[in-house]
């Protein structure tokens, strides 16, 4: 009975009693937790507001450059010389990346692109939202991106320098690195005026940092870079690398240069240099093949500097046309030294010193003009120091003051021997002669324009004035004229175009300063046409030239080749 009794009343419930205390300790607690979280809402919304809401702002606010439009470089006419062309540029964002999926990403890319695939793969392991793969590529390549059709990477667009000549003016233009900043030529000596002023794009992005483009605020754009117009003419230029390139390579020289000069406004028409460099790929020559050889390299002269004693002479009046000099049949001895003529001669005028380029008699006259005299029609013609032609790496040349002269310098300088030059300054020289006696600046910049053709900066004739004797510069004029009709220098006649020049063939320097090669010389010629009414001027220089070394044989040809068109492009009609 009972104990079906208290089945029918089912399970008994224990109830567990909460004490006050307890209770009330839990709630004080629930509230303290409330009461700080409501402190930090109300702290954060107005005493850290404004705080957070620009650091929010500053993770994103996106800030894009603009790249500005570098200048052109063109020539006299209005020929393009180097211009920026906009290209693709391949980049990633990583953080879009699953990291399974990067290593056969890098294998794709490295395929596509031709470059490592282990530079990939380090590109693509960064935690970066931006980086990239492959600066300025072909449109080719581009396109085989875009067929991967993948967000995690993009194509931008940027500008790449080109130069739609290849190799010609390379080494007076110079070239650019990946960031279109100037490195050499006047891409460098004009950086800031060709550069121009990037601008910039405010705009928003998103939490990966891929920008928006919607939420775009303001712009301000690029201010692109000046026009640079050169005097430098574009087919005065290819004839006269061309006429080089020949010789240059015929006779298997080290090097080369050639500069084609206004004699009376210094305006550099040509200037070239061998070996030379693509400069759309520069990389691939070697770096000593960017230098402007015509105003970095230094070298003895030889015979063409026999202008400057001839000069001096006359000026000062110590020698006669008519007056016979003694020649020693081709060698003379002075102190312990003997100097030898490349033919023996016996007596020569003082014009036939000059056509046959006699090292004896040119030696024996300017032992009239002393030292300080022959020092001081160096310096008149311009040597010894730089021409300040508007490129950088001019060398200044050398010439030692009269007092530091050893007993072979009065002997040695006369014939180019014991003083240094550039081929800049022996076209200047001859130019001194060519225009009666003014010291012309050569520049290659003619001037400076805005995008709208603004001139922002012209080029001033830059000149100083010494004046020769009206019958000076006609003796000096017609000796060199018959340098070319009877001497040395017949290589460089032009058909129906009267030329005056002077050859020069020089021994260069052992390696350890100790006396002169017999085997590698310096072949040259300097002159101007027409030789009545001078419009052009000319040096070419060959550095050790093999199968031939004589002036008259390797340069002087060039000089023909190169006039004879140069003349009628400048509007002179041969007779």
């Amino acid at each position: 009975m009972d104990s079906s009794r208290s089945g029918s009343h089912g399970p008994i419930i224990k109830t567990t009693r909460i004490s006050p205390e307890r209770f009330w300790l839990v709630e004080f607690f629930l509230l303290l937790v409330f009461l700080a979280i409501l402190f930090q809402i109300f702290q954060l919304s107005l005493f850290h507001h404004t705080a957070f809401l620009n650091l929010a702002k500053k993770q994103h606010r996106l800030v894009v450059d603009i790249p500005a439009l570098r200048g052109t470089i063109l020539d006299r006419r209005g020929h393009a010389f180097a211009t920026s062309l906009k290209t693709p540029s391949i980049y990633a964002v990583p953080r879009l990346i699953p990291e399974k999926e990067k290593d056969p990403l890098a294998g794709k890319l490295s395929d596509l692109l031709s470059i490592s695939r282990l530079r990939v793969r380090e590109l693509l392991g960064r935690d970066k939202s931006f980086v990239w793969i492959k600066r300025r590529v072909s449109s080719e390549e581009a396109k085989k991106i875009e067929a991967l059709k993948t967000s995690a990477l993009g194509i931008d667009y940027e500008y790449k320098r080109f130069y739609p000549d290849g190799r010609l003016l390379a080494n007076v233009l110079g070239f650019t690195n990946v960031d279109t900043q100037g490195i050499e030529g006047i891409e460098r000596t004009l950086n800031e005026e060709l550069a121009g002023k990037p601008g910039k794009r405010y705009t928003r992005r998103d939490a990966l940092g891929r920008e928006i483009k919607a939420f775009e605020e303001r712009m301000t754009p690029a201010l692109d870079g000046h026009r640079v117009i050169l005097a430098i003419d574009r087919y005065l230029q290819y004839v006269t690398e061309r006429a080089l390139d020949r010789s240059y390579r015929q006779y298997h020289a080290k090097g080369a240069t050639a500069v084609l000069m206004n004699p009376r406004t210094g305006e550099v028409l040509a200037m070239a240099s061998r070996p030379t460099f693509d400069p759309n790929s520069p990389g691939e020559d070697p770096f000593e093949n960017y230098r402007n050889r015509t105003i970095t390299d230094m070298f003895e002269p030889g015979s063409v500097f026999k202008i400057v004693t001839a000069t001096g002479l006359l000026s000062e009046r110590k020698v006669t046309m008519t007056e016979k000099i003694f020649c020693e049949n081709g060698e003379w001895q002075y102190g312990k030294k003997a100097l030898h003529d490349v033919h023996p001669y016996g007596l020569l005028s003082f014009p036939e010193v000059i056509i046959k380029s006699s090292n004896i008699g040119t030696a024996k006259l300017a032992s009239r003009l002393g030292n300080d005299g022959l020092h001081r029609y160096v310096k008149l013609l311009g040597f010894g120091e730089r021409t300040g032609v508007d490129l950088e790496g001019e060398a200044p040349g050398f010439i030692r003051p009269p007092r530091q002269w050893s007993k072979t310098s009065p002997v040695a300088i006369p014939i180019g021997q014991e003083v240094m030059v550039t081929a800049l300054q022996l076209v200047r020289a001859i130019s001194f002669i060519a225009n009666g006696g003014t010291l012309v600046k050569p520049h290659v910049i003619e001037r400076v324009e805005d995008v709208h053709g603004v001139t922002l900066r012209k080029y001033t004739a830059e000149q100083e004035y010494v004046g020769l004797e009206p019958g000076v510069v006609e003796v000096l004029k017609e000796t060199l004229w018959r340098a070319t009709e009877q001497g040395t220098g017949k290589s460089a006649r032009v058909k129906g175009v009267p030329v005056a020049g002077k050859t020069g063939t020089a021994q260069k320097i052992l390696p350890n300063g100790r006396g002169y090669s017999h085997s590698s010389f310096m072949g040259s010629f300097i002159g101007f046409a027409p030789a009545d009414h001078p419009l052009l001027a000319m040096v070419v220089v060959l550095d050790d030239p093999r199968g031939a070394y004589y002036g008259g044989t390797v340069a002087a040809p060039v000089f023909a080749e190169v006039m004879e068109p140069a003349l009628i492009h400048v509007g002179y009609a041969p007779n």
